[in-house]
């Protein structure tokens, strides 16, 4: 829906009277004019700018909920749910296109996989939309929502041109020196309904005194470098 803006300005309009001996007087009254104006492309802040993500906020949860920087890694599986920027309202999960990024480990910032820079990105061929968690309300069981389902399973080739690369072994990587048991932010953005969106989920560290990138999470491959 367009947004809308009012705007007041004062005209004047002759009001006509009659004086005691019947004769027309005019008169003068100042009216207040309201002008609505429809102002394409979606929402606007007060200064008139565009405010991208009001119309909608995505939440995300991580599997698996642990990583373990001594083991080898599975495959990163993020469950994603939209909703109306209230949270009242719950929306398709188609909205969420193809292309989510991770888009920072433990605060650290990544670079969207853009072609020129190295990435964690998603395989898309792999994204698929069900209902098997309640991942607002951090739980395991279907809640009648179906969830946007994206994988993070390719290894690193190296090259910045390949965008659906990255996987759990690049993020452990990152995480060599963050204390055993702590617990971290892993953040993902995409767009969802044509806005862009951000949003975080906490992961558990299991980091038994291992102060190097463990060995073998690709074979041979070089990996990713941030």
């Amino acid at each position: 829906m367009d947004s809308v803006r009012v705007t007041a300005t004062m005209a004047r309009f002759p009001v006509w009277s009659c004086s005691p001996g019947g004769r027309p007087v005019l008169r003068s009254a100042a009216i207040l004019v309201l002008a609505v104006v429809c102002l394409a492309g979606g929402p606007v802040s007060a200064s008139g700018a565009p405010t991208p993500g009001r119309n909608s906020r995505v939440v995300c949860a991580i599997e698996p909920h642990q990583l373990d920087v001594a083991r080898r890694p599975g495959p990163l599986v993020a469950r994603l749910e939209i909703y109306s920027a209230d949270g009242l309202e719950a929306r398709d999960a188609s909205r969420i296109a193809a292309g989510v990024y991770v888009s920072s480990v433990a605060g650290t910032p990544l670079p969207p996989p853009d072609g020129r820079s190295e990435g964690i990105g998603e395989d898309t061929a792999a994204r698929r939309i069900e209902d098997r968690a309640d991942v607002r309300g951090h739980g395991a069981v279907p809640n009648g929502v179906p969830e946007m389902v994206v994988r993070f399973d390719r290894p690193s080739d190296g090259d910045p041109r390949t965008r659906e690369d990255g996987d759990a072994g690049d993020i452990l990587a990152m995480l060599t020196d963050v204390p055993d048991g702590a617990s971290v932010d892993l953040c993902l953005a995409g767009q969802a309904g044509g806005e862009p969106f951000t949003c975080c989920a906490a992961v558990r560290v299991r980091n038994r005194g291992l102060r190097d990138r463990p060995q073998g999470l690709h074979g041979p491959g070089p990996g990713k470098r941030f």
